[in-house]
């Protein structure tokens, strides 16, 4: 069998010549003669048709042929190119405007416009009938033409809108914190602190009052009413000057504090504090008493209201 191979660089081209077998006839049997016949007839159509048991030759054929990686990677890097949709400066939008007016004669584009100032600013033709089109409908609307891009409004995650009127229907006890509050609102704790940094949301702290009763009130009212000065009632009223009244009030304290804090010396021993009872420490009272400051025609203080304080104590002594 004869055959004939190509190889060249980057492809291989092989040539086979076969031999078709539609006329051969193999009898298996005692006949000998017959099958003698047939070899014969094999015979004779290998050496009609050149065929061989040779080794096959194999010839290969180079061929200069350009590299098609670097091919591809060229025409990747260009249909990239051809697909990148250029990002216009609020300059370059607002020069686009500018042509396309100079262009147009009573508000309307000359014929192929907008594809010469395509070619000039390198973009598709849809970007500049998009410019054009915001700007008409700007100045149908009566408003100044803005041509600015819109990208900054319609790209990037979306901000969570949170209805914060739901914030009065929940109970007191679960706005303690924020992370309890985002939990009946069912947001995220850093989306409700954002909110509350900037200002939607005020942190409040509640104090206990006093219950008064009507006859507190209106002890209280009579007070106040004692306070006025005789001689300016009723037309023109005005409270007293105090000045003849001293403020009083003691206050306890404790002698000591369960826990102190306190730096020492590396090598001084730790003080030794006992009492025989920590939930009843022993107790100073003091007692103090202020006025009204006084003030001269200048403005400058010559007596400060502070009388003094004094502790309720008692001197006892001690025999050793």
């Amino acid at each position: 069998m004869f055959a004939r191979i190509i190889v060249p660089m980057k492809s291989l081209i092989i040539y086979l010549m076969t031999i078709s077998t539609q006329h051969l006839h193999f009898f298996v049997g005692n006949d000998n003669t017959a099958l003698q016949a047939e070899h014969d007839t094999l015979d004779d159509l290998i050496q009609d048709f050149g065929v061989y048991t040779d080794d096959v030759d194999i010839i290969f054929d180079e061929e200069e042929l350009s590299d098609s990686d670097d091919d591809e990677d060229q025409q990747t890097q260009q249909e990239e190119a051809t697909n990148m949709v250029r990002i216009l400066t609020e300059r370059e939008r607002q020069d686009i405007y500018e042509d396309l007016l100079r262009l147009s004669n009573n508000g309307k584009l000359k014929r192929d416009g907008t594809t010469l100032i395509a070619a000039k600013y390198n973009v598709h033709v849809r970007t500049i009938q998009r410019v054009w089109q915001r700007a008409k409908k700007c100045l149908e609307q009566g408003i100044p033409v803005d041509v600015k891009s819109l990208r900054p409004k319609n790209c990037g995650r979306k901000k969570i809108q949170v209805d914060l009127t739901r914030v009065v229907d929940i109970p007191l006890n679960r706005r303690g914190t924020i992370r309890s509050l985002a939990t009946a609102l069912n947001i995220n704790k850093s989306s409700l602190h954002r909110l509350f940094k900037e200002g939607l949301l005020r942190r409040h702290s509640n104090s206990l009052k006093p219950y008064l009763k009507e006859e507190n009130k209106q002890a209280r009212l009579r007070w106040v009413l004692s306070m006025l000065e005789e001689s300016t009632l009723p037309d023109n009223p005005k409270f007293k000057e105090m000045k003849n009244i001293i403020h009083s009030d003691e206050k306890w304290f404790n002698g000591t504090k369960k826990n102190l804090t306190m730096y020492m010396h590396p090598d001084e021993e730790d003080p030794h504090r006992t009492v025989q009872n920590k939930n009843a420490i022993h107790k100073v009272m003091f007692y103090s008493a202020v006025a009204k400051p006084r003030f001269d025609a200048e403005g400058r203080c010559y007596f400060d209201g502070k009388l003094g304080i004094w502790a309720f104590v008692r001197t006892v002594l001690i025999f050793v």
